[in-house]
């Protein structure tokens, strides 16, 4: 008997969880670890860019011929009005250039400037260590499980919005 708690004294138990609490319980952490990381990732920027800029630019860069304010709102998984505002600063820091499209006079293509591209040149490899540092904190198996359940999770939840007409 040593080491038990006596019968009906102690801890209660509970019930496990439902699969709503679970479900909470990951969305909250979600949250938090989000929220971890990019605050220590947007110190690493500096003063004069925030995040958003920061993501805009770093797609812009990765594109070939640049993006219009839909394709990169898609991207971002924002919607395009949320764009256009970071969008405007940036022109307006000589970071992106909007020109009209080619083939939709109601459309701009967004590139960046010369001055925008070395930008993210000089940027992108800090923010790949910050994170990097971030997520080493996790064993290297750990962190290829996490990867590969978020990456099922994202695809489930891409066929469930598609088949349910939601994600659109």
């Amino acid at each position: 008997m040593a080491g038990r708690t006596p019968r009906g004294r102690g801890r209660r138990s509970r019930p496990a969880p439902s699969a709503e609490q679970d479900a909470i319980s990951a969305w909250l952490r979600l949250l938090r670890v989000r929220a971890l990381v990019e605050r220590e990732v947007r110190r690493g920027l500096g003063d004069d860019l925030t995040l958003p800029q920061f993501d805009v630019l770093n797609h812009l860069a990765r594109s070939a011929g640049g993006m219009t304010f839909v394709e990169l709102s898609r991207a971002l998984l924002v919607t395009a009005g949320n764009v256009t505002g970071i969008v405007d600063r940036l022109e307006d820091l000589g970071l992106v250039r909007r020109a009209p499209h080619p083939g939709d006079r109601r459309a701009f293509r967004l590139t960046l400037t010369p001055r925008g591209r070395a930008m993210v040149r000089a940027r992108v490899p800090a923010h790949r260590r910050a994170v990097a540092r971030l997520l080493a904190t996790l064993p290297r198996r750990d962190l290829r499980m996490l990867r590969a359940l978020l990456g099922r999770l994202r695809e489930r939840l891409e066929r469930h919005l598609t088949a349910t007409g939601a994600g659109r």
